[in-house]
C-alpha cells in the first residue's frame, strides 16, 4: 500500500470538479483499509472514503486530509444470492445479475457508482430501491476496527439515507449480498416502464438504459453526479396548500409524509430547468441534474445549488436538501 501525495481527484469523480488531496491511498482488503487508518490518526488527517466517485462534490482547493480509495473486489454467486466487494461497479453488478437471469435489480441500471456506496444512500430508481433486494452486508466499524454484519432491517433504510448516511465516517461497507429471484416478474410500478411486463431481463436493462440517458447528460461530454437534489417530504398540510396553487403538482404518499416531485416544481412551478451560473446549470431534460461543462468550476455547482435552494424556499415556502454530498 503507497500513500500518494497531490492527486488530482477531479478524474476520479463523474462531476470532474475539484482539486488534489493531499494524501491519497487505494485500498484493496480490509488489512490495507485498517492501515490507512491508523496512518489518518497518527498523522491527525481528516478522511475522506471514496468509491466512484458519482455522489460527490469536492471544493476547488482539493482536500487536505487523506483520500481512501476503496477498491475491494470480487463478487460471489450462490444460487440466486449476489455477494460483491464494495469496489466493484454497481453496474457491472446488475448487467452480470442479468446475465444470470437473477430478477431484482435491473431497474436500477446505468446507476454510476460503486456497490459499497450503494446502501449509503439506498439508491433508488424506476420503482425500485437497493433495500428491496440487500439480504446483508459487512462493514468495519472505524471507532474499534471490527467487523460487523448487518441485515437488510438493521440498516435503517429511508428515502435515500440509510443508518451508514446518518452516521458518516463510522462505518466502511466492505461487501454486500443481494437475494435475487431465478422467477421474477417485471417491476412496472414507474410511468416509464408501464409496458415492460412481457419484456425479458436483458430488453428491461435496455429499456432502463434508454431512458436514463434521456434524462441524464452525457459523462462523456459533460460532468455531472445525478440528480442532484432530494425531492421534498412534507407534512400533508404543506402538500394540501401547494396542491391548491398547483393542482397538477406530483404527490406521493410515502413514510413520513408526502413526497413532492421538485423536478415539477422547478420546471413548471419555478421555471427553472436550465437556470446557470458559470459552467453550471440546471439540466433541460430533468432539472433534478446539475450538469457541468468542461470549463466549470465546482464554485459554479456549489453557488448555483444554493441559489435554487433559495428560490424554492422563498417562493414555495420548503426547503430542499442536496442528495449529493458537498465539499465545499
Amino acid at each position: 500500500m503507497t500513500i500518494e501525495k497531490n492527486i488530482p481527484l477531479a478524474p476520479l469523480t463523474t462531476f470532474r470538479l475539484g482539486g488534489a488531496a493531499r494524501y491519497f491511498v487505494r485500498v484493496k482488503n480490509i488489512d490495507e483499509l485498517r492501515e490507512a487508518f491508523e496512518i489518518s490518526k497518527s498523522r491527525n488527517l481528516e478522511i475522506l472514503l471514496l468509491g466512484g466517485g458519482s455522489n460527490l462534490l469536492i471544493d476547488d482547493a482539493g482536500f487536505g486530509g487523506l483520500v481512501i480509495k476503496i477498491e475491494i473486489t470480487g463478487v460471489e454467486q450462490d444460487g440466486a444470492r449476489l455477494i460483491a466487494g464494495a469496489g466493484e461497479s454497481w453496474d457491472a453488478l446488475v448487467k452480470r445479475a442479468v446475465e444470470e437471469n437473477l430478477w431484482g435489480l435491473e431497474n436500477l441500471s446505468g446507476i454510476p457508482g460503486t456497490v459499497g456506496a450503494a446502501p449509503v444512500q439506498n439508491i433508488g430508481a424506476y420503482g425500485a430501491e437497493l433495500k428491496d433486494t440487500l439480504e446483508w452486508l459487512e462493514a468495519l466499524d472505524t471507532t474499534n476496527g471490527e467487523v460487523s454484519r448487518f441485515i437488510n432491517n438493521e440498516c435503517g433504510f429511508g428515502y435515500r439515507t440509510s443508518l451508514f448516511k446518518k452516521n458518516p465516517g463510522r462505518h466502511v461497507i466492505l461487501r454486500a449480498a443481494f437475494n435475487l429471484k431465478k422467477d421474477g416478474k417485471p417491476n412496472d410500478s414507474y410511468k416509464d416502464l408501464v409496458d415492460i411486463s412481457r419484456l425479458n431481463l436483458g430488453e428491461i436493462r435496455a429499456k432502463v438504459l434508454a431512458i436514463r440517458a434521456q434524462k441524464f447528460p452525457d459523462l462523456a461530454q459533460e460532468g455531472t453526479a445525478g440528480s442532484f437534489f432530494l425531492n421534498p417530504v412534507v407534512t400533508p398540510q404543506v402538500a394540501a396548500a401547494l396542491a391548491q396553487r398547483y393542482p397538477d403538482l406530483p404527490q406521493f404518499e410515502v413514510e413520513g409524509g408526502i413526497k413532492l416531485s421538485l423536478a415539477w416544481l422547478l420546471d413548471i412551478a419555478l421555471n427553472l430547468k436550465g437556470a446557470s451560473i458559470g459552467g453550471a446549470r440546471l439540466f433541460e431534460r430533468q432539472p433534478l441534474v446539475i450538469a457541468a461543462s468542461p470549463e466549470a468550476r465546482a464554485g459554479d455547482v456549489y453557488a448555483l445549488a444554493q441559489k435554487i435552494k433559495k428560490e424554492v424556499r422563498e417562493k414555495l415556502g420548503i426547503e430542499i436538501e442536496e442528495e449529493v454530498r458537498i465539499l465545499c
